[in-house]
């Protein structure tokens, strides 16, 4: 069991050797697990304070082993490894609807006035935004017209008999969301046919911008029983790929755990550990929500008051999803540019799908 229990915390060599010949000398009457935690600790542990609970004294000292030959900050010194920053509390009560109006219309009445949202080439924007949303809205509603109107003609009582009715009514509805789908995708084919839209958000923030130092964005990935090495690998991807930007002190990446499962919180923790102990402490947090309220939505909120405060921008992760460096970066470069924008959203795609659906799943993406 000793031998085992020195495997896991990675102790070879000649420390291994010292410590097994001082795990001997304290060994007495078979009790070599207490000698092992007594050892651990050093001669601290002689102390009549800590003779009663060994393992509990020892808990720093095997972190700091544990995490060789990692650099640990002063809190394993207490037996805590650094698994959150400090709390920076902010409120997340909402306004009165009606100050929130007030307040609203007169941030945008002062931005009108003295801070332009845009440059002066791109200042109508807004009119060309509400020309576009009414014809989008106008094709799909004479569509669905059209449409419902032949589905009128097609029922044996012309929609004149109460049961047809429902069957007119979710016919509108279930046409009206295809034709909103069918009118976008055309509308998207012809932007990009002509070359592109230069309306477009992502116009407005050259791709060698520089994201200033006191930018900061929170990366977090709201969990709950999921694949947990999955999980961990798709967040070291991520953040590799974000290091390899140059930017990678911008960005702290969270892994949100709602998990019920003991065994499972047990794992997140060991592959949040292992991950930090690869890439270092310090940008990789964890935490683990004992109170799980509005399931994910609450865990969000829960983030937003505990660290929103330290953080500008905030992107939010699916557990399965993954992003490289240069989509986070650019999606901060387009936010600071424009800084009035409330959200920003890039387009998903499927990757690493393996049966005959998933493939056209993904080919369609």
């Amino acid at each position: 069991m000793i031998e085992r229990y020195l495997d896991a915390l990675a102790i070879g060599g000649a420390d291994r050797a010292a410590l097994a010949s001082r795990i001997r000398a304290r060994a007495r009457d078979g009790a070599d697990a207490n000698a092992l935690f007594v050892a651990l600790h050093g001669a601290l542990a002689d102390a009549e304070a800590d003779a009663d609970n060994p393992a509990h004294a020892s808990i720093a000292t095997r972190v700091a082993l544990a995490a060789e030959p990692l650099a640990l900050p002063p809190a394993p010194s207490k037996g805590r490894l650094p698994a959150a920053p400090q709390l920076a509390r902010t409120s997340m009560a909402p306004l009165h609807w009606l100050r929130s109006w007030r307040e609203r219309w007169r941030r945008r009445r002062n931005e009108r006035r003295f801070v332009p949202d845009s440059p002066v080439e791109r200042q109508d924007w807004r009119r060309a935004g509400l020309l576009r949303r009414t014809l989008l809205i106008a094709l799909i509603i004479g569509q669905t017209y059209i449409a419902t109107d032949l589905m009128q003609a097609i029922l044996p009582y012309h929609g004149r008999q109460p049961l047809e009715i429902p069957i007119l009514m979710l016919f509108a509805i279930l046409f009206g969301w295809i034709s909103a789908g069918f009118w976008t995708a055309l509308a998207g084919y012809l932007v990009i046919g002509k070359g592109g839209d230069r309306w477009a958000i992502s116009g407005t923030a050259s791709d060698d911008a520089l994201i200033p130092p006191e930018a900061r964005t929170a990366i977090i990935m709201p969990i709950a029983n999921e694949d947990v090495a999955g999980v961990f690998a798709r967040v070291r991807a991520t953040y590799e790929s974000v290091v390899r930007t140059g930017y990678g002190d911008r960005f702290d990446f969270f892994v949100l755990s709602d998990s019920a499962n003991p065994d499972t919180r047990v794992a997140e923790l060991s592959a949040w550990f292992e991950l930090c102990r690869d890439i270092g402490f310090g940008n990789v947090f964890y935490r683990w929500r004992p109170h799980r309220i509005k399931r994910k939505s609450g865990n969000v909120a829960d983030f937003c008051r505990r660290w929103g405060r330290r953080y500008r921008y905030m992107i939010v992760l699916d557990a399965d999803s993954v992003m490289t460096g240069a989509c986070i970066t650019r999606l901060v470069q387009i936010a600071e540019a424009n800084p009035d924008t409330g959200i920003l959203q890039t387009a998903p795609k499927a990757t690493g799908r393996d049966t005959l659906y998933g493939r056209a799943q993904q080919f369609a993406t």
